[in-house]
């Protein structure tokens, strides 16, 4: 799929199941790639002990 290229719902669901796990797993990685970016972005600013909650509240360090 073209990131130019608008896709509407309908037109979606009437697309190859395989097309749609084609598009659903793009935009999974633009996700993740987002995500992971957002998680670097905090790091470099608060530090990355910041970033590991769940340690702090479950006591697994």
């Amino acid at each position: 799929m073209k990131n130019n290229k608008k896709l509407d719902l309908k037109s979606f669901f009437k697309l190859p199941i395989k097309e749609q796990e084609k598009i659903m797993s793009e935009i999974a990685g633009k996700a993740n790639k987002d995500q992971l970016d957002l998680v670097k972005k905090y790091d470099k600013k608060f530090g990355k002990e910041e970033t590991a909650s769940c340690c702090q509240c479950c006591g697994c360090k």
